[in-house]
């Protein structure tokens, strides 16, 4: 059984990202995996990687909470940041962050959390710094007010693969 659908390119992006054999279904390449693997090994083989790890995801999280973030119960390096609107929001706020800030997190929005509700996905690694963890709480609080303000609310959602 096959088949394929035609049509304007705003339908086919709505209807790639919308279709339920879409949702969860994503397998990591191998490099990815043998990178994995070796991280792995540096983690189980140097503890101070992991010591240094937890102090930068310790400031990164205690940051956050004091700047009045909503990390739900994050209990891991992975931190979740909590934020009102939708897929046009998550979207303009991602492109910000990169393009403005040079910050790089995923975004996460429905179905896999409540319509309404953006999680922005920040990954701190041993290799960030208290600085790092500074400029990235000072991004935020600047994206915060821009979501506030209505800024990341236009229709027109950017194109992320442009080329500049």
């Amino acid at each position: 059984i096959g088949g394929f659908i035609a049509g304007e390119r705003e339908v086919i992006d709505y209807l790639q990202y919308n279709m339920r054999s879409q949702i969860f279904a994503k397998s990591l390449p191998l490099p990815m995996v043998i990178g994995l693997l070796k991280r792995l090994e540096l983690v189980k083989t140097d503890p101070s990687l992991r010591k240094k790890l937890w102090t930068i995801v310790n400031a990164l999280q205690n940051g956050f909470k004091a700047a009045g973030f909503d990390l739900g119960n994050a209990n891991s390096p992975v931190t979740p940041v909590y934020l009102k609107g939708g897929v046009t929001e998550a979207t303009n706020i991602i492109v910000d962050l990169r393009q403005q800030f040079g910050i790089f997190c995923s975004m996460v929005v429905y179905p896999v959390v409540p319509r309404g509700v953006i999680m922005l996905r920040i990954i701190p690694t041993a290799a960030h710094t208290l600085e790092d963890v500074e400029y990235t709480i000072n991004a935020f609080k600047i994206i915060a007010k821009n979501l506030k303000d209505g800024k990341y609310t236009n229709t027109q959602i950017p194109m992320m693969a442009v080329k500049e």
